[in-house]
C-alpha cells in the first residue's frame, strides 16, 4: 500500500475523533421520538375569518419545519388537528439527560409543597376567623416564618374588613356629615393599604417554583464593559446571576433549598444538549417571524404620551386604549448603554435616560417598552403589502461585534425606501416579533438590505437568522402550548426492546458468518464493520442528529454494503489466490479489481442522497442525510481500514497465506462459480417478472388508499383517561392490553364499515411510568374519519375504566344574554373590583383585558381539578375547538380545593382586548366563553376527547418525491453511461430499479389482502404477515431497496464491463461468466442481509415488522433482478456476432479478461 503511514494517521485520527464524539453513547447518541417516545406539544394556531384553516395550517407547519429543523435531522414532528391546532413532536432526550431532568423537578417540587400562592392565601383570609386561625396554626409547624406573616395579614384583612363595614354602615343610614364620612374613607383607605402591604409581605415571602425555575433559564454569558471612572473594563453580574441574587435576598430562609435546586439544574444544564428540553422547541417557536420598520416619536412628539405612560403602569402594554401607536419591548436593554456609567442612569431614571437619547421609554413589570407609530407612513408591516425578507445571514456591525444582516425582496425594497426617504433624521425600530432590537437614526435613503445589530449570543443569532431565513408565519401560534404530555415510542416500548434485541442477534449472525466462511479475512471485515459504525454513529453525534426507524433503515444498507465491499475484495483476492498468485500481490490485485465496483455502486446511492436531500422534504431528508454518511462510511472502511489492516498483515507480520473456507473445501468453490446459461433463459424470466410487476400493479390499484397509514391521509386520534367510576382513582392498563381491545372492535366489520380501521390502529401511551407501556391515559389513532363512531365504540370498550362527571349546577347558570349573566370584562387588576366582591382581593394584572365567569353557589360542591377537567374536555369538542388556545385559570372563591362552593373563571384572549375593543370583547369572548362554561357544568362530562389529524406529510411530499426520483434516475442514467459508455447500461439499471419498486410494493398490498381473505388469513397470522400499512419507515425501507438494487446491479455490470475488454458490446459468453463469476458475492452478500432481516422480521415484533417485511422481500427480489433482469438487457442478439453459432459451455474462469480495467 502506497503512503502507508498517512493512511495509517487518517485512518487512526477519523476513528479516534469519531469514536470520542460518541462518549458517553447515553448522552452523545439521540434515538428518535419512533425509538425512545417523545414530548408532545398542541398548538392553537388563530385562523382569520374568510381564511382556508388547511391551507392556512399546512403554510404554517412548512414555515415552521424550515425554522426548527430545516434539514429533517431532529425528528420533529408536526401534524394539523382539526381546525386551528397544530400537534409538534419531539424525541425524548437520553435516560441520563431524563433523570437529571427529573431530579431537579424534584427538587423544585420542594418548593411547591412549601409554598403558599396568591389564590391560597386570598381564600384563607376570607375564611371564619377560627377556621383561619387553626389553618394558621398547623402552618406555623413547617414554618413559623409563614404563619408570623399570615397571621399579621390576617388582622389586617379583619381591620380592612371592619373599617369597610363602618363605612358602608354610615352610608347605609344617610345621616352622616361630608367630614365623617371623609374620615370613614379615609379609614378604609389606610386600612386597605395596611393589608395590602401585610398581603404583599406575606406572598412576597413564598417563593414560587416558576420564579426560580425563570431565572435558571436566564443567560449566564456576562458582558465587561469600560469604567471610566476607574479607567479600567469590568465583567458585569449575568442576567442568571442577577436573578438568582435578588430571589436569595427576598427568601434568606430558603438558602438551603435554592442550593439544591441550582446545583439540580447546573448538572441537567451540563448534560442536556440540543432540543434535549421541551422548553428549547417552545422557545424556536415562540413568535411567527415577523419582520417590522416603524418610526418612533420623540419625547412630547404623541400628544398622549403621559396618558399612555400611565395606563401602560396600570394595564400593561396590551391594554393601552391607542390607535396611532404602541408599547413595544426591548429585546435586550444590554444593547442601549455603553458603559457602567450608562447602565447606572438607565436603571436610575429609565424615561430620562432614553429622552436624553429621543425615544419615549417606559419600564413595566422588569421590562422596557418603546413607544412607536402604528399609522401608514410610518411604519413598513405585513399590512403595507405582500413583501418578505429573501435572505438572512449572520455579518458584523461597524465595531466587528456579530450581527444580523438581511435583504428585502423588491417590494420590501421599494416601501422601504419610501419610508426611509421620508423620515431621514429620524429614529427607526427594527421589530422581529413585535420586539424591539435596534432603533438606529435613519441618515439616508435604506432600500434592499438591513442589519440588525445587538449584542447577542452565537444561539441567539441562530435563531434570527432561522426565523428569517425561514419566513413568516400566516397566522399566529399561541404564545405557549395549550397542551404538554409525554408518548411512549411509536413503536411501543415493548415492541422496540424486541426490535433492538432482534437487530443485535441479526448482526451477530452476520459477523460469526463472515468469520467463518472467511476466516482470518471475515476477522478484518468484522472489524471494518465496527469502525463503519463508529464513524456513523460518530458522524450523527456531532450533527446532533437523531437516529429513527427511517435512519435505521440507511444503516441497514450501510452495513449490506460494508459487507458486500468486504465479500467483493475478498472475492478477488481469492480468484488470484486460486490461481497461484502469491498473497501480496493478491490482495493488492484483489483491492484493484474490486474498486471500480465499489465506488461505482457507492456513488450511485449517494446521487440518490444527495438528491433527496436537496429536494426531499423534510421527513426523508434525515435519511438522506443518514445513508449518506454511510455511504462515506462504508468507502472509508472498506478502501482505507481494512487495506491498512491487510498492509499490516502482509507487511508488518508477514502472514504467508490467507485461507478462506471455499479454499480449504473445494466443492464450495464449485458450486458457487456454476456454469448456467443465463441469457437462454431470458423470456422465462421476462414472463416471470412481467407478471411480478403486473401482480404488483394489480395490487397496488385493488388497495388504492387504503395502503396509506396515517402519517399520508390523516385519520382520527382519541385521547382516553383511566379512571375507577366509583373511586375517581386512576386505573393502570399497559400499551398491548389496550390495543388487544381496541383492535377487537374492528373484528368482524364489513370491508366499507368505518370501525374495520381499528384493526390497525396505533397506540401511545401518554405520560407513560417507568416500564414505558403502563399509563393511565392513552392516545389512540387510526386512519377511520368517522371520528363520533370511533369515539364511542372506543369509549364503550373501555366503560369500565372511564369516570364519567355528573352536570352540577350554580346561581344564575339559566341566564341568556351575557350581559345580565355573572359574567364581568376585566378593566382593572384587583379581581373583587370588578366582580363586585369586595372582599376578593386577588391580584390578576395578567387578566386585565379578559373575563371573569363567577359560579356562585356549585351543586354539587366538586373539587376543582374536576372543575378544570370539565372545560378541558368542553373545549374538546367541535363546537367549542376555536376558544383552546386561550389561556383559563379557575379561583376558588368559597369552599376548598376538594369541595368548591363558589368559584371564578379567568380567561383571556391575547387577540381582543375588553379595554380596547369592548364590543369585540363581549361578542366573540365573553358570549363564547359564558356558552363554554354552561355547557361545560350542565353536561355529562365523558373525559375522553376526539379530534380529527391532517396527513403528517405535507401535500407536496407527493410531488417532491416524484422530482427527487426522476431527478436521480436521470443522474444515475448519466452517470452509468459515461462510466460504461453505453446507455444500455443505464436503461438496465433504471428498468431493474422500477422493477424491484413495482413488485416489493404491489407485495405490501398483497400482504393485507392474504390477511383479509379467509382462505389465507390463518396462514397469515401464522407467518407473522399483517395488513401493513405504507408509513415514512415504509418509503424508507423501499429507498434502501432501490438503493441494495442499484448496488447489485452495478457489481454485474461492472464485471460485465471488465470481462468485454475493449469489445464494442458484452457477447452472450460475457453476460453469462460475468454472473457465474459473481455468483459466490451474489449469494454471500445476500443471504448475510437476508439472515439479518429474516431474524428482525421473526424475532423483532410488531413493530418493526412491516419494515423488515418490505427489506426481506425487497433483497430477494432485488438479487433476482439483477441477474435475471439487468444483466440479460445489457446483451443484445443484434450486436452478438457469436449468437447464431452454438453457445459454448459458460464456465467459471474460461474467458479471461481482454485488458485490464480496474481504476
Amino acid at each position: 500500500m502506497r503512503h502507508f503511514r498517512s493512511w495509517l494517521m487518517v485512518a487512526v485520527t477519523v476513528l479516534v475523533v469519531c469514536a470520542w464524539s460518541i462518549v458517553p453513547p447515553e448522552r452523545q447518541l439521540r434515538l428518535g421520538k419512533d425509538l425512545a417516545g417523545g414530548v408532545s406539544l398542541v398548538y392553537s394556531v388563530q385562523i382569520e375569518p374568510g381564511e382556508d384553516p388547511q391551507r392556512v395550517l399546512s403554510d404554517t407547519i412548512e414555515v415552521l419545519k424550515r425554522r426548527v429543523d430545516p434539514q429533517g435531522q431532529f425528528d420533529i414532528l408536526m401534524v394539523a388537528q382539526g381546525r386551528d391546532r397544530i400537534e409538534i413532536t419531539m424525541p425524548l432526550p437520553s435516560e441520563r439527560v431524563k433523570r437529571l431532568r427529573a431530579d431537579f423537578e424534584a427538587q423544585l417540587a420542594r418548593l411547591r409543597t412549601d409554598g403558599l400562592d396568591a389564590g391560597a392565601f386570598e381564600r384563607l383570609m376570607r375564611q371564619e376567623p377560627e377556621a383561619r386561625e387553626r389553618e394558621i396554626e398547623q402552618m406555623r409547624g413547617s414554618n413559623p416564618e409563614r404563619a408570623r406573616l399570615a397571621e399579621a395579614a390576617a388582622s389586617a384583612f379583619d381591620t380592612a374588613a371592619e373599617a369597610r363595614a363602618a363605612y358602608e354602615a354610615v352610608l347605609g343610614r344617610g345621616e352622616a356629615s361630608d367630614d365623617e364620612i371623609a374620615d370613614l374613607v379615609d379609614a378604609v383607605a389606610e386600612a386597605e393599604l395596611a393589608y395590602e402591604a401585610a398581603r404583599g409581605a406575606a406572598v412576597g415571602a413564598v417563593l414560587r417554583p416558576a420564579d426560580v425555575e425563570r431565572a435558571l433559564r436566564l443567560s449566564n454569558r456576562s458582558l465587561s464593559m469600560l469604567d471610566e471612572e476607574r479607567g479600567e473594563r469590568i465583567t458585569l453580574p449575568n442576567p442568571r446571576e442577577e436573578a438568582w441574587g435578588r430571589l436569595l435576598e427576598q427568601h434568606p430562609q430558603q438558602a438551603d433549598t435554592l442550593a439544591d435546586v441550582r446545583t439540580a439544574w447546573e448538572s441537567f444544564e451540563r448534560e442536556r444538549t440540543t432540543l434535549d428540553d421541551p422548553a428549547d422547541l417552545i422557545r424556536l417557536l415562540r413568535g411567527a417571524g415577523v419582520l417590522a420598520f416603524r418610526i418612533t416619536p420623540t419625547p412630547g412628539e404623541h400628544p398622549e404620551e403621559s396618558r399612555l405612560r400611565r395606563e401602560l403602569q396600570e394595564n400593561g402594554p396590551r391594554n393601552v386604549n391607542v390607535t396611532d401607536a404602541g408599547w413595544y419591548r426591548l429585546n435586550s436593554p444590554q444593547n442601549w448603554y455603553r458603559n457602567v456609567a450608562e447602565l447606572g442612569a438607565m436603571e436610575a431614571d429609565p424615561a430620562g435616560f432614553f429622552a436624553n437619547r429621543g425615544y419615549v421609554v417606559e419600564p413595566y413589570d422588569g421590562e422596557y417598552y418603546m413607544l412607536a407609530w402604528n399609522t401608514r407612513g410610518t411604519r413598513l408591516t405585513q399590512a403595507e403589502g405582500n413583501w418578505r425578507v429573501d435572505s438572512a445571514a449572520q455579518g458584523s456591525d461597524n465595531i466587528g461585534r456579530p450581527a444580523i444582516n438581511f435583504r428585502m425582496n423588491t417590494r420590501g425594497a421599494n416601501l422601504l425606501g419610501q419610508l426611509t426617504e421620508r423620515h431621514t433624521q429620524e429614529n427607526m425600530a427594527i421589530l422581529l416579533d413585535d420586539e424591539v432590537y435596534t432603533a438606529p437614526t435613519l441618515q439616508s435613503r435604506i432600500t434592499s438590505s438591513g442589519q440588525i445589530t445587538g449584542q447577542f449570543t452565537r444561539e441567539e443569532i441562530a435563531y434570527i437568522v432561522n426565523v428569517l431565513a425561514a419566513g413568516s408565519l400566516q397566522a399566529k401560534l399561541s404564545p405557549e402550548p395549550i397542551s404538554i404530555s409525554t408518548v411512549g415510542p411509536n413503536l411501543g416500548l415493548d415492541n422496540l426492546r424486541s426490535g433492538m434485541r432482534a437487530g443485535i442477534w441479526g448482526i451477530t449472525a452476520v459477523s460469526v458468518f463472515m468469520v467463518i466462511y472467511y476466516f482470518v479475512a471475515g476477522g478484518v471485515a468484522v472489524i471494518t464493520l465496527i469502525s463503519s459504525a463508529i464513524v456513523i454513529l460518530g458522524a450523527m453525534s456531532l450533527n446532533r442528529a437523531a437516529f429513527t426507524l427511517p435512519g435505521i433503515a440507511g444503516v441497514v444498507l450501510t452495513f449490506g454494503m460494508a459487507v458486500d465491499a468486504n465479500v467483493l475484495i475478498y472475492e478477488r483476492i481469492r480468484e488470484e489466490l486460486r490461481k497461484g498468485t502469491d498473497l501480496r500481490a493478491a490482495v493488492r490485485l484483489g483491492y484493484s479489481r474490486a474498486l471500480s465496483s465499489i465506488v461505482d455502486g457507492n456513488v450511485t446511492n449517494l446521487i440518490v442522497c444527495v438528491v433527496l436531500a436537496y429536494t426531499g422534504t423534510q421527513e426523508i431528508k434525515g435519511f438522506a442525510i443518514t445513508l449518506g454518511v454511510g455511504v462515506v462510511a462504508t468507502l472509508f472502511s472498506a478502501l482505507i481500514v481494512s487495506r491498512v489492516i491487510f498492509t499490516v498483515l502482509v507487511d508488518v507480520i508477514q502472514i504467508k497465506s490467507l485461507s478462506m473456507l471455499p479454499l480449504k473445501v473445494p466443492v464450495i468453490d464449485r458450486i458457487l462459480e456454476p456454469r448456467i446459461d443465463w441469457i437462454k433463459g431470458r423470456y422465462l424470466y421476462m414472463a416471470i417478472s412481467g407478471a411480478m410487476v403486473a401482480l404488483g400493479l394489480g395490487m397496488v390499484w385493488y388497495q388504492g388508499s387504503e395502503m396509506l397509514d396515517n402519517e399520508f391521509v390523516g385519520g382520527t386520534q382519541v385521547t382516553l383517561d383511566f379512571r375507577d367510576p366509583e373511586t375517581g382513582q386512576t386505573t393502570l392498563l399497559t400499551r398491548q392490553e389496550v390495543l388487544d381491545r381496541v383492535v377487537a372492535i374492528s373484528a368482524d366489520r364489513a370491508e366499507d364499515d368505518p370501525l374495520r380501521p381499528l384493526r390497525t390502529a396505533s397506540v401511545l401511551p401518554i405520560d407513560p411510568r417507568g416500564d414505558g407501556v403502563t399509563s393511565d391515559r392513552f392516545q389512540i389513532k387510526t386512519v377511520s374519519t368517522a371520528d363520533q363512531q370511533v369515539l364511542a365504540e372506543i369509549t364503550r370498550a373501555f366503560q369500565a375504566e372511564i369516570a364519567s362527571l355528573p352536570p352540577v349546577s350554580f346561581e344564575r347558570m339559566e341566564t341568556g344574554p351575557v350581559r345580565e349573566a355573572p359574567v364581568y370584562a376585566l378593566l382593572g387588576p384587583v379581581l373583587g373590583e370588578e366582580i363586585d366582591r369586595p372582599s376578593v382581593r386577588n391580584q390578576i394584572p395578567d387578566w386585565v383585558g379578559g373575563v371573569a365567569i363567577v359560579m356562585d353557589g356549585i351543586n354539587p360542591p366538586v373539587t376543582r381539578e374536576s372543575l378544570e377537567q370539565r372545560l378541558a374536555t368542553m373545549v374538546e369538542q367541535q363546537d367549542f375547538r376555536e376558544l383552546s388556545g386561550r389561556p383559563r385559570q379557575i379561583l376558588v372563591l368559597r369552599g376548598g380545593e376538594e369541595r368548591v362552593e363558589a368559584a371564578v373563571v379567568l380567561v383571556s384572549d391575547p387577540a381582543v382586548s375588553a379595554v380596547q375593543n369592548p364590543d369585540r370583547f363581549w361578542n366573540e369572548v365573553a358570549a363564547l366563553e359564558w356558552e363554554l362554561v354552561r355547557e361545560a357544568m350542565n353536561r355529562t362530562t365523558t373525559p375522553a376527547s376526539v379530534q380529527t389529524f391532517s396527513p403528517a406529510i405535507a401535500a407536496t411530499f407527493q410531488a417532491q418525491a416524484i422530482v427527487a426520483v426522476l431527478l436521480s434516475f436521470l443522474l444515475i442514467l448519466i452517470y452509468i453511461w459515461v462510466r460504461f459508455g453505453s446507455v444500455r447500461y443505464s436503461m438496465a439499471a433504471i428498468v431493474c430499479l422500477l422493477h424491484d419498486v413495482l413488485v416489493v410494493i404491489g407485495l405490501i398490498a398483497l400482504a393485507e389482502i392474504v390477511y383479509d381473505f379467509p382462505a389465507t388469513a390463518s396462514i397469515a397470522q401464522s407467518i407473522g404477515v399483517l395488513p401493513f400499512k405504507i408509513d415514512l419507515s415504509l418509503v424508507a425501507a423501499i429507498l434502501t431497496i432501490i438503493g441494495y438494487s442499484l448496488n447489485d446491479t452495478i457489481i454485474i455490470m461492472d464485471r460485465i464491463r471488465e470481462n468485454r475488454g475493449k469489445l464494442p458490446y458484452a457477447s452472450r459468453k460475457v453476460v453469462n461468466l460475468s454472473i457465474n463469476q459473481t455468483i459466490s458475492r451474489t449469494a454471500i452478500t445476500s443471504g448475510t442481509t437476508l439472515i439479518a432481516t429474516s431474524i428482525l422480521f421473526i424475532f423483532g415484533g410488531e413493530g418493526v415488522r412491516a419494515f423488515s417485511y418490505a427489506l426481506m422481500l425487497g433483497i430477494l427480489v432485488g438479487t433476482y433482478s439483477s441477474i435475471a433482469v439487468a444483466a440479460p438487457l445489457v446483451w443484445t442478439a443484434k450486436k452478438d456476432m457469436s449468437f447464431n453459432r452454438p453457445p459454448e459451455e459458460p464456465a467459471g474462469g474460461s474467458l479471461a479478461p481482454a485488458g485490464p480495467t480496474a481504476t
